[in-house]
C-alpha cells in the first residue's frame, strides 16, 4: 500500500538539506544527515524525492526564481538599454554566481557528479532561459524572443554562467578574484544588444 505523503515532512526535508549544505557543502551533505535533521529514518526520504540532487535542485529552484524576479526590478529600473543589458549580465555572472549563501557553488558540485540515478532534468536551466528571454523582450524595445540569436545568446549566457561559478568557487579558495571577469561581461552585453531588432525596422515589431 502506498504510503500517504505529508507537506510537512516534506518542507523539513528541504529545511534540513538546505541547512546540512549551509553548514557543510552539498558534497559533505548525506541523505542520512538530512533524514536526522527532519525527524525521519533516511529510507523515508526517498518517499518524497528520487536523490539528493533533487532535494537541492528544488531549494536552489526556489532561491533562484527569487532572485531572478528581484533581478527583473532592477534591470527595469535602468534608463538605458546598455545599463539594462548590463544590469542582467552582472546580475547572473556575479550577484547569483558568487552568492552570500553559496547555494550556487553547491549546485555545481552536484552537477559535477551526477549520476543517472539522480534523475537529473534541465527543467531548472530551461526555466531560467526563458526567464531571461521574457525579462528582455519584455523590459527593451527591439528583441524578438522568438529569435533563434537572441535564444542562442541566452543560452550561451547560461554556459558562461555554470562555466563563471565553477571557477568562482575555485578562485574563492584561494581568496582570489577573476581578473578577465570585466572583460566577460562586457562580451556578454555587446552580444545580447547585437540581437536586438532581430534584423528589421523597430516599426515591424509584432
Amino acid at each position: 500500500m502506498a504510503r500517504v505523503k505529508s507537506g510537512e515532512v516534506r518542507q523539513a526535508i528541504l529545511d534540513s538539506a538546505a541547512k546540512q549544505i549551509a553548514m557543510s557543502s552539498y558534497m559533505d551533505t548525506t541523505v542520512a544527515k538530512i533524514a536526522k535533521g527532519a525527524g525521519i529514518v533516511p529510507s523515508n526520504v526517498y518517499i518524497y524525492f528520487d536523490s539528493k540532487l533533487q532535494i537541492y535542485l528544488e531549494i536552489y529552484g526556489q532561491w533562484l526564481q527569487e532572485q531572478m524576479e528581484m533581478l527583473d526590478s532592477r534591470v527595469a529600473r535602468a534608463r538605458t538599454p546598455r545599463t539594462r543589458v548590463q544590469r542582467l549580465v552582472h546580475g547572473l555572472l556575479v550577484d547569483i554566481v558568487d552568492d552570500a549563501t553559496g547555494y550556487t557553488s553547491a549546485l555545481m558540485e552536484g552537477l559535477a557528479v551526477v549520476q543517472a540515478k539522480d534523475h537529473y532534468s534541465p527543467d531548472l536551466l530551461l526555466w531560467t532561459e526563458a526567464r531571461i528571454i521574457q525579462i528582455i523582450s519584455t523590459s527593451l524595445d527591439g528583441y524578438d524572443s522568438d529569435d533563434p540569436r537572441l535564444r542562442a545568446a541566452v543560452h550561451l549566457l547560461m554556459l558562461t554562467f555554470d562555466g563563471m561559478a565553477m571557477r568562482m568557487k575555485a578562485l574563492r579558495s584561494f581568496n582570489q578574484h577573476d581578473p578577465v571577469m570585466p572583460e566577460v561581461e562586457r562580451a556578454m552585453v555587446d552580444l545580447l544588444l547585437s540581437c536586438r531588432w532581430s534584423g528589421r525596422a523597430p516599426s515591424q515589431k509584432k
